[in-house]
Parts: structure tokens; sequence; C-alpha cells
């Protein structure tokens, strides 16, 4: 017997050719958040935040939104989820923010790293997935199965 349902989703848009809109919501049957940044791709900085919250079990949940614009001027690199933890975690936030702001940077980051390798679909037209893992492990080695090193077991 099911007891309790949550979904994120998470998306992104290209603004222009150095920023993207990246949103994410969470909802379930307490909680509806909607979080927006718009990211510069070039130095991978968060220019705008925002947050709302259109469901929350309680009033004083709402507070928590009011620290989202310090994401602000924030740059997606090694060490953020530590940073936005002691910003907006613990006593100061909402866990379930957290949780949906801790997927939003990882998607973006994910973006990220796909556009410095220069990713893109049409990739597999261009190169065989052997050629694509190959070059793939150069950034990505053994951060999954694909780009294992061959030695691994």
């Amino acid at each position: 017997m099911d007891i309790f349902q949550r979904s994120i989703h998470l998306n992104a848009k290209k603004i222009d050719d150095d920023r993207l809109q990246v949103t994410g919501s969470l909802l379930d049957l307490e909680h509806s958040f909607h979080l927006d940044l718009t990211i510069r791709t070039s130095t991978h900085t968060i220019e705008a935040a925002s947050a709302s919250m259109s469901k929350a079990p309680l009033k004083r949940c709402i507070t928590a939104l009011d620290a989202f614009t310090q994401l602000k001027g924030l740059s997606i690199e090694r060490g953020i989820i530590k940073e936005m933890h002691s910003r907006f975690g613990g006593p100061k936030g909402c866990i379930h923010l957290m949780e949906l702001l801790n997927d939003l940077i990882r998607f973006s980051s994910m973006l990220l790293l796909g556009q410095l390798m220069g990713y893109r679909p049409q990739l597999k037209e261009l190169l065989t997935e052997e050629e694509i893992i190959e070059e793939g492990r150069k950034r990505l080695r053994n951060t999954c199965i694909v780009f294992a090193d061959e030695k691994q077991g």
C-alpha cells in the first residue's frame, strides 16, 4: 500500500548563447515548490535565483524562501553543495527545498560539463560509441560504468 508520493521535475532552456534558465519543481501531498535559476554558462555563475511555494504544510515554511536570492553570484563548481547547506540548510531553511536545490544544482552541473565537453546528441551520428566513451573518459573517468577504467572489475 502506497503511503506517500513525491515528484521532482527539472527543466533547462537555452536563453541565449551564454545563459540557461534551469527550473525545478517538487510536488507531493504537502508541498508544491518551484525554483528558478539563470546561469551564465561561460562562468558557471548563477545570475538570478527565485523560489516560490504554492503549498506548504505550515505557514512558517514560507519564510525559508527568503534566503534563495543569496544564490545569485555563486559559481557551480566543486564545493557549491556544501556552501548551499551552510547558507540555507538545517535551522536556516527547509530540507525539502534543499532536496530540490541539490537536484537542480547537480542537473545544472551535468549540463555545464556536457557543454564544456562539447556533447550534443548529434555526436552519435559523427562518432562511434567507443569514440564517444574514450573522449568522455578524459574528464569523466570512473564516474560511472560507461567511463570506468577497463581494469576495473
